[in-house]
């Protein structure tokens, strides 16, 4: 009777061996991204996993079948591509987007979500993609927005994953039960709850196409601070020749000046978290950023003079003396005030953003998770904005911080002369004025609609070089267009 007992309790202990075994292997099993590993490190920022899967990931086959089940919820037709993200021929993914395997297949979105630039130089030719450039056309709060609704509607459910899923892909038995029965119904309460955690956003300015506000979810989320009236909406930023000196500012405002620190609290935004942080993934791309180059500009001596990227470098070599007379203190390197904070009186643009940050803020991130080794030191509260490096220029706009000048020959108007409405998100460059195309049916139809006199989309400030008369003006913008 006793050696009968001992060998059901050895079947029982088998059996939940082998089940845990199998729920491990199923849903907890992590595999290394081999092959993008052992490609560029380009290929690493568009593609590579930043670890945040096993938070903010949703599982590849449900992300796979969303836009099919609720295109209302997309801010136009085309699936994942309406809401502007880059996407390479013959990837499966656009970029900015990483999949891997943690029990099953996930997707999460990366660094180069935010910084991935598009753009065309004629209307009837492919898009160039541009990492790690200022992601001028996609639409993040979109996306949040898109898997937000899609979770609270009632046809988000087993039953009618599992036949979508089914159209394009066969799982397992044990898959669809797995699926059926846990990862659809947590899948569903977890971006519910997602869409929850934004809800401080709704009654505030929309962030629009190439924007995000990406500190106020910081504040309100990982910091724990109150919701606030803050608005914090800004343009992304190109990453490409970072190797800072000790103390440069980064970020707009210059609210940090440590380059790693601004990687790994990028990461933390992006739903990084300690237990999983990527230490090789995030070594490789801070030491790529570091070494990136700037776009080479399109415009060229070269040219056919009836071209519009002809560039007369006779005038350009004015514009050049002119530049160094009236921008290069501030935005040519060497220069003494390059890559520090000019304060928000004195270049007079729109302030909601550095009100946004507070010296509460930049206390608790220094001090986040004090029991982890984050590192954190050099976040700070500050009163102004970072005169910017001036490295391709040409594929920055729209221009200041908020983006709410659309081109390079905006900025050197008055701001009461500067558009007052236009639009976002058209890849399409404009070689006349030095921006994208920002007026006429496409960028209307294609474009978000940018309207300044919206809290926080203040086109006022950065007067330098508007009081110069046309013809300099002309030769300063000649010279521009090389930068």
């Amino acid at each position: 009777m006793q050696s009968k007992i001992v060998r059901w309790i050895i079947v029982l202990l088998a059996l939940v061996l082998v089940i845990g075994a199998v729920g491990w292997y199923k849903l907890l099993r992590e595999v290394e991204q081999t092959s993008l590993k052992e490609s560029s490190a380009a290929e690493w920022f568009k593609y590579g996993s930043i670890s945040s899967e096993e938070e903010q990931g949703v599982p590849y086959w449900i992300w796979r079948v969303l836009p099919k089940m609720f295109p209302e919820y997309l801010p136009a037709p085309g699936g994942y591509a309406a809401l502007g993200v880059p996407w390479e021929q013959g990837q499966e993914l656009p970029v900015g987007f990483s999949k891997k395997t943690i029990g099953f297949p996930r997707v999460a979105f990366n660094c180069a979500f935010c910084h991935s630039a598009r753009y065309r130089l004629k209307a009837d030719e492919p898009a160039t993609i541009v990492v790690p450039g200022p992601g001028n056309t996609v639409r993040p709060q979109d996306y949040a927005r898109f898997l937000a609704a899609s979770a609270n509607d009632a046809r988000f459910n087993s039953d009618n994953i599992l036949e979508q899923i089914s159209l394009i892909y066969e799982l397992s038995w044990l898959d669809r039960q797995l699926y059926r029965y846990l990862i659809i119904p947590m899948t569903k309460k977890a971006l519910i709850q997602y869409g929850q955690e934004f809800a401080w956003a709704q009654g505030k300015p929309p962030w629009g196409t190439g924007r995000i506000d990406p500190f106020n979810p910081i504040k309100f989320g990982i910091l724990q601070m109150g919701i606030d009236a803050t608005i914090g909406n800004s343009d992304m930023m190109p990453l490409w020749n970072l190797k800072v000196r000790e103390g440069d500012a980064l970020h707009w405002d210059g609210l940090n000046t440590n380059l790693h620190e601004v990687v790994i609290s990028s990461a933390i935004g992006d739903g990084m978290t300690y237990k999983a942080i990527a230490h090789d993934s995030l070594d490789r791309i801070e030491a790529w950023l570091q070494e990136v180059p700037s776009p080479a500009s399109p415009f060229n001596a070269n040219e056919n003079p009836a071209s519009p990227y002809y560039l007369d470098e006779q005038q350009a070599a004015i514009g050049k003396a002119i530049y160094e007379q009236h921008c290069a203190t501030c935005h040519a390197p060497g220069g003494e005030r390059h890559r520090t904070v000019i304060p928000v009186e004195e270049v007079g643009t729109d302030r909601h953003r550095v009100d946004m940050w507070t010296a509460e803020a930049a206390k608790r991130y220094n001090a986040y998770q004090e029991d982890y080794d984050w590192g954190m030191r050099h976040f700070r509260d500050v009163d102004g904005y970072v005169a910017v490096p001036h490295d391709g220029l040409w594929l920055r706009g729209p221009y200041l911080h908020n983006g709410s000048v659309p081109t390079l020959r905006d900025m050197l108007k008055k701001p009461e002369d500067r558009p007052q409405v236009f639009y976002r998100g058209y890849d399409l460059f404009d070689p006349i004025n030095v921006g994208f195309v920002s007026q006429g049916e496409e960028a209307e139809r294609i474009g978000f609609r940018y309207d300044t006199g919206v809290p926080g989309n203040s086109n006022q400030g950065h007067l330098f070089g508007t009081d110069l008369p046309e013809d300099r003006k002309e030769a300063l913008l000649e010279y521009l267009k090389t930068l």
